[in-house]
């Protein structure tokens, strides 16, 4: 298979590497200022997003190659 078709796969996978990079940053000021309920939720609606993306992307591909034939 060819690089660009598994767009689906490296895009959401490196937004949810950046959401954890800035997650473990931004982890010590969230726990000094008491706000760790935030910053869980945070994390995880970026995580769920990066996830939501690679089934958009994924299913996106799928009707691509589905009209190409």
């Amino acid at each position: 298979m060819v690089l660009k078709n598994k767009r689906y796969i490296f895009l959401p996978l490196a937004l949810a590497v950046y959401a954890i990079a800035m997650a473990v940053i931004g982890y010590p000021n969230y726990k000094q200022s008491g706000n760790l309920k935030e910053f869980w939720i945070i994390v995880g609606v970026c995580l769920a997003m990066a996830v939501l993306l690679h089934f958009v992307l994924k299913r996106r591909e799928k009707n691509r190659e589905k009209f190409k034939k």
